[in-house]
């Protein structure tokens, strides 16, 4: 690792650490998924909570398909996240 690299993470703290973990582990996952990911992986993703989550795909933030139907299983593209936490993002600057 480059020394440029070490003293990047040497910033880091815990929270940054963390999601760059769930960041990690969603996109070393099997692409054979097509970018789809449940709600605990989505959340790993996104970076947050799986109530925040909830809380974003209930009041529209965030795209997600519910194919069996209310109180069926929730699949979130990578995309759609992508597109929250930018919009997220966008808030807080």
């Amino acid at each position: 690792m480059s020394e440029l690299g070490r003293a990047l993470i040497e910033q880091f703290d815990r929270d940054d650490l963390e999601l760059l973990e769930g960041r990690l582990r969603a996109l070393s996952a099997d692409d054979a998924d097509g970018g789809w990911l449940d709600t605990k992986k989505a959340a790993a993703y996104a970076g947050c909570t799986v109530p925040a989550l909830h809380h974003a795909k209930a009041n529209g933030d965030v795209e997600y398909e519910q194919p069996g139907g209310p109180g069926g299983k929730v699949w979130f593209q990578r995309s759609a996240l992508d597109r929250w936490r930018q919009s997220r993002a966008r808030l807080t600057a």
